[in-house]
């Protein structure tokens, strides 16, 4: 099989209910999926020496990513995650151009990330955020 190469671009994030989603693609410069496990009991060691490691399993994922900051506007995405903090929030992730990846989609519980207001003088200004993916995402591929 040949390199299949994926990249991040003209792809898209959006949140909320699907009739009212706010596209925030435009003020992502990072995102991602991300999966955590953990070991599912204890490994088993027998007399005679047999082994049995640890079960695994997962114990979540989150979406995260960088956002820049748009703190100077009521409706930018500092704003929308003011305003549902701790709320459960459709979202719609699309890594690249729709015609030809994937789209995922699923629940995420917004948090505000840990600084939003401000940074460095004169410089652009990004947050990172971690929200955890309530239940398990769906991926559809194009056709």
């Amino acid at each position: 099989m040949a390199i299949v190469e994926s990249r991040l671009s003209n792809g898209t994030l959006k949140l909320g209910p699907t009739a009212t989603q706010k596209d925030f693609s435009c003020q992502v410069t990072n995102v991602r999926i991300t999966t955590a496990y953990e070991d599912d009991g204890d490994p088993l060691t027998t007399l005679c020496g047999d082994f049995k490691p640890s079960g695994r399993k997962m114990t979540g994922q989150k979406l995260e990513g960088t956002v820049v900051q748009d703190f100077d506007v009521s409706t930018g995405i500092v704003g929308y995650l003011w305003d549902n903090s701790l709320a459960v929030q459709e979202f719609e992730f699309v890594p690249n151009d729709i015609t030809t990846g994937a789209t995922i989609t699923g629940s995420v519980m917004l948090e505000i990330p840990a600084e939003t207001y401000g940074g460095d003088v004169k410089a652009r200004l990004t947050s990172d955020f971690a929200w955890n993916i309530q239940g398990a995402p769906t991926r559809t591929y194009a056709p």
